[in-house]
Parts: structure tokens; sequence; C-alpha cells
């Protein structure tokens, strides 16, 4: 029995660094078909959960499709990965990190399959609740509220009355909510505004926070770019700024991330190779926002079946024989960067119908991509500055 218990323990551990691995690459994926025109932020991981929840519903090419995208070879990886990886985001400490799935169900006979309910419970520790989508107002308003409670405020009217009505079935919902305080806090007295080059010629100023302090710091040298990660109070999550050596180098510098470059062994090897050093730091201090339409964006990554209206492949979701598709699916993301640390917000929801020196300079005066890891470098947030 003990030998069963360590091999299913380890089973589930690398399932769960297998899928930190996919969740960077669908992340770099995610993150390049964004309309990077100004600054923006995402949570590939939040949108993971939902379209994994949907994977384990879905047949034929519907479900072909959402296990490719998310690099997940069959439905019990889903099962032993997603839940090892829930579990790692529950106990993280030394920072607020909320992550809450909930699936509202139109009132009536109307419910999931026995086994997806399971897993929806077992593996994405989902919460259900009847609703009745005709009262489309009042129905917004419920998820909304939900949503708004999860994200501490952030994150506002994810979903608008005028996409529910008295054919929606089904809504899914992931929400996930950080804030974390530097582990070596800026000094705002410090911050100054300084010219940031939006274009090779072109500035605007921006308020950056300076601070001296030790740091891991690195350079990717395939991707002509430095690293440098910023931790959170006793480590539990970090930072990381990847800043192109050009300063038109970040289109390039994305094209290779969604390309398939492995960004997780570049930034593991990186970050746990490089002692931490004496870093001057110069960054900007930045409040992002972004809504992003998934029915868009998803196609573009390889997820476009569930959209059919004809055809979806969403055939073991609901209890009843009626065709299902995705008839709406919405991203909204939130991050604030300042003096004091991180805070960040996300929602999505689908409608069914190492180096050596004394001390080095990282100054990010050009767009830079940027991540929030959680410790065990899962990507919890993803997000380009670009000074717009």
């Amino acid at each position: 029995m003990s030998c069963t218990s360590d091999s299913n323990k380890y089973r589930a551990n690398m399932d769960a660094i297998a899928l930190s691995a996919d969740i960077a690459k669908f992340a770099a994926k995610f993150v390049n078909e964004l309309d990077k025109s100004k600054s923006v932020v995402c949570s590939p991981l939040s949108a993971e959960f939902v379209l994994a929840l949907l994977a384990l519903g879905a047949t034929d090419n519907a479900h072909d499709e959402l296990l490719t995208s998310l690099g997940i070879p069959d439905d019990d990886s889903i099962r032993s990965s997603f839940s090892s990886v829930s579990s790692k985001l529950k106990n993280i400490k030394s920072v607020t990190l909320k992550m809450a799935n909930k699936v509202y169900v139109m009132k009536g006979e109307y419910d999931l399959q026995t086994q997806l309910k399971k897993d929806a419970v077992k593996v994405f520790d989902a919460a259900f609740e009847k609703v009745d989508f005709s009262k489309s107002a009042h129905a917004a308003n419920l998820i909304n509220t939900w949503v708004g409670d999860k994200t501490k405020k952030h994150i506002k009217d994810l979903i608008s009355a005028d996409v529910l009505n008295h054919y929606t079935r089904l809504v899914l919902i992931n929400a996930i909510y950080f804030k974390g305080t530097w582990k070596n806090k800026f000094n705002t007295i410090k911050t100054t505004n300084e010219p940031f080059y939006v274009t090779p010629t072109t500035t605007v100023d921006v308020p950056m926070m300076n601070k001296k302090s030790n740091y891991r710091y690195g350079i990717i040298k395939e991707l002509k770019a430095q690293l440098l990660e910023m931790p959170h109070e006793n480590n539990g999550a970090s930072m990381v700024i990847i800043l192109p050596e050009e300063k038109n180098g970040l289109d390039s510098l994305l094209q290779k991330l969604a390309e398939g470059y492995d960004l997780l062994e570049d930034l593991s090897a990186n970050l746990l190779q490089n002692s931490v050093m004496e870093v001057r730091v110069t960054i900007p201090r930045f409040k992002i926002e972004t809504e992003i339409d998934l029915g868009v964006l998803l196609p573009k990554i390889g997820i476009a079946q569930i959209f059919d209206e004809n055809n979806s492949g969403l055939t073991k979701i609901l209890n009843s024989d009626e065709p299902l598709y995705v008839s709406k699916a919405i991203q909204k993301a939130f991050i604030e960067v300042n003096e004091d640390g991180v805070k960040a917000a996300a929602a999505t929801g689908n409608y069914l119908r190492k180096l050596c020196s004394s001390s080095f300079a990282f100054r990010a005066n050009r767009p830079f991509l940027y991540l929030l890891l959680h410790k065990q470098h899962i990507v919890l947030f993803i997000g380009v500055f670009n000074g717009k």
C-alpha cells in the first residue's frame, strides 16, 4: 500500500512539473496573440482551468484540439496534473493567492453528467449553483458579484447580461487573485519620472522605481535578453522580467517563445544556477487592465471546434441531449506593480452555449515581457509593458 501511495505521489509530482512546463508554453502562445498596441496582462493559467474542464466533457476533434493546445496527453493526465497544481496553489505561503472555480447551471432538470461533475469537484474544486439564465440581469449580477468577491473587486462586470438568455445552459468561471509584498521593497522617494522608449526613437515619461539590492540576474543569449527575478516575501512567488537588449526586440522575443522556445527550462536554468548578486534595478511602476475575447484568441492557438454551433464536440457536458457550444469566452485581468509589491487578478468565463560581478544594472526603459511565478515556476500571470 505504501509503495502504491508513493508511486501515485511521484506521478502527481511529475505531472505537476510537466504541467508547469506546458502552462509556460501555452502562456507564450497566448500572450503572443494579444493585441500589444498597449500594455497587456493575462492569466493563461486561469483559461487553462476552464479549458481542461471542457476537455473532460469533449469528444472527437474538439477533445483532440483541447489536449493538443494544452499539451496534455489524455484525460487521466488532466485529472492528476490539475489536482496537483491546485493543491500547490492552495499551499503557497507569505503571499495571497486565491483561485476559485464555479459552475453555473440552468435551473430545472439540467445538471452536469455524473463523471464530469465528479471531476469538477475532485480535480478543480469547483462549486455549483443553479441559476435562471432567462433572467439575464439577475444572473449576470450573481456571477459578477461572485467574481468580484474572489478577486477583491479588481475584476468587475466579467459577464454582460446580453450574453445570457433562456438558451444558456452553463457558465464556467475561473477566478484568480494574487497579492504579494516585495522581499526588498522600493523606496517611493527614489521613484522618478524617466524616459521610456515606446519605439527606438520615441520616449514617454513613466514613473520609474529604483533600488540596489540582491537579486537573481542572468542573460538568455538565445533570446538576446536580460533576466531579473524579484522575489516576494519568503520567496513564495516572484516576478520575472525578460528585457530585450534592443529597444525594438520584444516582438522577436515573443515570436521565438510562440514557436516553441522552452521558456520555463531556460528560466529554471538561469534562476537556479545563477547566484544572487547585487543589481541596480530600474523598473516602471504600472497598473494594467486587459479584456480578452477568447473566442477570437483561442482559435489562433488551435482551439476552434468548441465554438462551432453545429458541431462543438461538447457531448459529455450535460445530462441532456441538447447540443452545446461555447457562445462566448472572456477573460479580464488586472495587475498593479508598485514600490510595495504586486497585485494581480484575472477571471475567465466560458458561456456554453547565473554571472559574476560586484554589481549589475538592470534598466527596464524599453518594452519587456514580465511573468508572475509561483515558487515552483508555475506561470500565474504573463504580460507585456510597452509604456502605452
